[in-house]
């Protein structure tokens, strides 16, 4: 099987996540029991400031993707080559600004916080502040080249060197934890562990794929059509943060770390998630590039969403009943006692943002088709919104309100007005979509539904053994059904060519 095309990456996209939700499993519990969990927290709350500055590279990335992939479909080399070569000077420009923003951080930060967090906490914050700074112009940097690579549809060395990178950072963590066990040390190690991948890509396109980042003048409307791009593009990314950063920094505000470990656990749980169902919908932007602009066939665009929501739906489905099912004893074995509300976090997050996940394929068509600006102010007025029910909700009812805001917003923005927006102004079906999602919805709450009352009723969940037992079950009761019920001809195909792939048949 060739090692490129949107069949191997959806299925190298997937192995990915799996491989990514392996590692994150691994890595909470090896955190909290190693640098605690006030550290813990203070990590995440970094975390939380630093996914602002990052969403900066949203500002081109997504831009540089489409325009990237568009030349390649015309097979304009010249432009192809122009097009990195502008936008890394650009990058370059960015970055410097977002690092000067994150040093007048790390001063700020020392007196947002200074009733919750003492003073030891807010000089090591600093610290890792400037860390994750340079990772963000090591990160902004590589983004023309993940572009290139993407083009080109070689997905598998891209995904398979990104897993590399998280598999390899717990490992070094856990040797240097013996004699720097804090959240400053996996900061220094998330840095040195993304400066080598990044690295790697951008030798594996000049030495294997050739692609050259060659300067042919300034191109005044390749500038203006990344930046009018990139400001809807920027919206949402900021949006995102508001979403899913502001919850945690609001109960850092009002409660200190301990709780932000806590909600962090729940998030951590969402973010495996989100990551598993949006893993295909990047693999085919050179697809719908190149039915956009070289065929014009919207029908096709149409049937291309049907078919990505679908397999993200399966996979999506599978993950959520199976969290469902054990997630509470699961979190109980995997963080420790004293994060119960980490289940309740995590279902009331993944429940609405499944609407969300997969239809993540109609976010690659808006930018695709140049129509992305409703998306960023649509998505970005509901964040600002999010913040202000979150603040009411976190002090009537404590953490779990954050995740309460966030799924009504979630329901109303992602939900409701973008499916308005894809069947009235981009003429996508919805109303089919919907009526595939469902053939498979029925079955899937069935086989949840009836492994949830086994679970309940005759399993004790005193070990992972037990808990592997329910989730096998699940699949096996789940996958069956779907077998006979559910897939069609083409998800089979694609499970048999994964098999294949992994060498299982």
């Amino acid at each position: 099987m060739k090692l490129s095309g949107p069949r191997v990456g959806v299925i190298v996209s997937y192995l990915y996540s799996f491989g990514q939700i392996a590692v994150q499993l691994l890595f909470v519990p090896l955190l909290l029991n190693g640098i605690g969990q006030a550290e813990y927290g203070l990590y995440q709350l970094v975390g939380s400031v630093m996914a602002y500055i990052i969403s900066i590279n949203g500002i081109l990335s997504a831009g540089v993707s489409r325009f990237y992939c568009m030349y390649y479909a015309e097979s304009d080399y010249g432009k192809m080559e122009n097009t990195l070569a502008i936008s890394k000077r650009l990058y370059w420009i960015l970055s410097l600004i977002s690092f000067a923003v994150v040093l007048v951080l790390s001063v700020v930060v020392h007196f947002i916080y200074s009733e919750s967090f003492s003073s030891s906490q807010l000089v090591e914050m600093s610290l890792m502040l400037i860390v994750l700074g340079l990772n963000c112009i090591v990160t902004m940097n590589n983004a023309v080249y993940i572009a290139a690579i993407t083009a080109h549809e070689r997905f598998a060395f891209l995904k398979l060197s990104q897993l590399l990178a998280l598999v390899v950072q717990p490992i070094i963590v856990v040797f240097l934890m013996r004699l720097w066990a804090n959240a400053l040390m996996v900061c220094c190690v998330i840095f040195a562990t993304n400066a080598a991948c990044s690295f790697s890509q951008r030798v594996f396109c000049k030495c294997v794929l050739g692609v050259k980042a060659t300067y042919h003048g300034w191109d005044s409307q390749l500038v203006r059509g990344l930046f009018k791009f990139g400001s809807a593009i920027i919206l949402v990314a900021i949006a995102d943060q508001i979403f899913w950063k502001t919850d945690q920094l609001i109960i850092g505000y009002y409660y200190g770390p301990n709780p932000v470990a806590v909600y962090a656990v729940g998030s951590q749980v969402f973010s495996a998630y989100m990551a598993v169902g949006t893993a295909v919908a990047s693999v085919f932007m050179p697809k719908v590039s190149f039915l956009y602009h070289k065929k014009k066939d919207f029908a096709g665009i149409s049937s291309l969403f049907i078919k990505v929501g679908r397999v993200s739906f399966i996979v999506c489905g599978l993950i959520l009943g199976a969290f469902v099912v054990v997630g509470n004893d699961f979190i109980r074995l995997w963080a420790g006692e004293g994060f119960e509300q980490s289940y309740l976090i995590a279902i009331l997050i993944m429940a609405p943002f499944t609407i969300d996940i997969i239809q993540n394929l109609g976010l690659t068509i808006l930018q695709v088709e140049d129509k992305y600006y409703f998306r960023g102010v649509m998505y970005f007025v509901i964040a600002i919104i999010n913040i202000v029910t979150t603040v009411i909700f976190v002090k009537r009812v404590g953490i779990v309100g954050a995740a309460l805001s966030t799924a009504g917003a979630t329901v109303f923005g992602n939900g409701l007005l973008m499916n308005w927006y894809y069947e009235k102004k981009m003429n996508i079906d919805i109303k089919g979509f919907w009526h595939e999602i469902f053939k498979l919805f029925l079955p899937m709450v069935f086989a949840t539904g009836v492994v949830k009352i086994l679970y309940s009723t005759t399993i004790v969940a005193t070990s992972w053994l037990s808990i592997f037992l329910a989730v096998l079950l699940y699949f096996l009761l789940q996958f069956s059904i779907l077998w006979f019920v559910g897939f069609n001809d083409y998800e089979k195909k694609l499970i048999t060519a994964a098999i294949k792939l992994l060498g299982l048949r």
